[in-house]
């Protein structure tokens, strides 16, 4: 009997940091102590609003 098992899949983690004004957006990759909703700092595009973070999610390596 043969059994073939599935190639397991790297996934790369990402954070999405958002303005909460102007709501520029910008991926980079994730960082131990990330998690949705942390304040990261103020907006250097529209010094109006805060930069927090929005999304965390993987993508899968090919």
């Amino acid at each position: 009997m043969i059994f073939f098992r599935k190639k397991q899949e790297i996934i790369d983690p990402y954070t999405v940091e958002q303005c909460d004004s102007c709501n520029i957006a910008k991926k980079r990759k994730f960082v131990e102590g990330d998690y949705v909703f942390k304040i990261i700092d103020k907006c250097s595009s529209c010094n109006n609003g805060q930069i927090s973070i929005s999304k965390i999610f993987g993508e899968v390596v090919k």
